[in-house]
């Protein structure tokens, strides 16, 4: 009896399939199942799943009308049957082991959530920061703790993480449909904080295309404004659900420190009129949920609290002082050898 159920999420793919269909059928494990979502292609997407639907029984094909890709996989999610569910993108692959190891893995260790390794491919095309993100270390977690979202390399991919579907479907867990970008980035905010056990593991069971010509993250990864305004409104999806589930309270300063880091250190450094872009919509909505004088007495790092009341909060900050305030900030993520390094190389 299967006990995985791998969803495929496919939109004019058609060039790409194969190689990824294909390292399904590789797979040292003989039974699971694969569930490839066709959402609304227009090449001949529906036509390879078609051949593959009756060259291989595990396949099952869900036909809907386009809806993005979080709607594909929320079909996928559905239309699942199986104990266990993981995502592939059409245009990755998994390695021969991965079925198997995800089985085993959520088998042994009884998680909730299981988040693994990965490869970029090719492999030229990786960097310090992805490769970093894309390689966890063993870890097992019996109860949430803001580390596996902060200090863990455990996002942003939900390709690389499966899940107990029952556990996706009782808490009522679901990519978000509404947004265009960074819905993994949702989707691991809810997760990890609902698991009653989270599982990283470090073996890399997945290859990573870095870059997809005409995909959408390949159409914004080059504009810093349009990514940080991005970032904002995956910052409202993620600030909505932990206010209504209660995560805020508890974790108030922390979630502060993020929403600045993840949408407003980028955007200090582009024109005033980039800035304001970002920090305007990013002030209205920390707002939402801490007023100013609360940001003030939070626990908060120099340089972060800097950003918070200058940079975001008062926007009194002067062009100069943001340029100072770069610096501060990263001196203070990453230490003063590497900021000293960073001066005298000109670079991050």
């Amino acid at each position: 009896m299967s006990r995985l159920t791998v969803v495929v999420p496919c939109y004019n793919v058609g060039d790409y399939l194969d190689w990824s269909l294909g390292s399904l059928e590789a797979q040292t494990l003989a039974d699971f199942d694969v569930v490839c979502v066709n959402d609304g292609s227009t090449d001949d997407t529906r036509e390879r799943l078609a051949a593959w639907e009756a060259r291989d029984p595990r396949i099952r094909v869900v036909d809907k009308p386009n809806g993005g890709l979080s709607s594909a996989r929320n079909a996928g999610i559905r239309a699942a049957r199986t104990d266990y569910v993981c995502f592939l993108d059409s245009d990755d692959r998994f390695h021969p082991t991965a079925c198997e190891r995800i089985v085993a893995l959520l088998d042994e260790t009884g998680a909730d959530v299981l988040t693994f390794g990965a490869t970029c491919y090719p492999e030229e095309a990786g960097y310090p920061w992805l490769i970093g993100a894309l390689s966890p270390r063993d870890a097992v977690f019996d109860r949430f703790t803001m580390d596996i979202l902060l200090k863990e390399a455990s996002r942003p991919f939900a390709w690389r993480t499966a899940c107990r579907t029952a556990f996706l479907v009782e808490k009522g867990i679901w990519f978000e449909e509404g947004l265009r970008f960074g819905e993994d980035q949702v989707f691991d905010f809810a997760i990890y904080p609902r698991a009653a056990r989270t599982v990283l593991s470090s073996e890399k069971l997945y290859d990573y295309r870095v870059v997809r010509e005409g995909s959408l993250m390949s159409a914004v990864r080059d504009d810093f404004g349009v990514k940080m305004r991005e970032h904002v409104k995956i910052l409202d999806a993620i600030l909505r659900d932990w206010d209504e589930a209660g995560f805020l309270a508890e974790h108030g300063a922390d979630m502060v420190a993020f929403c600045l880091d993840f949408a407003l250190y980028d955007a200090i450094k582009l024109s005033e009129e980039d800035y304001r872009s970002v920090a305007v919509p990013l002030r209205e909505l920390m707002g939402r949920y801490w007023s100013v004088g609360e940001v003030e007495r939070m626990e908060l790092a120099p340089a972060t609290r800097r950003m918070a009341l200058e940079a975001c909060y008062r926007m009194s900050i002067t062009p100069s002082g943001r340029r100072r305030l770069v610096l501060q900030y990263y001196g203070q993520q990453h230490g003063r050898k590497a900021l000293l390094r960073r001066l005298v190389t000109g670079k991050e």
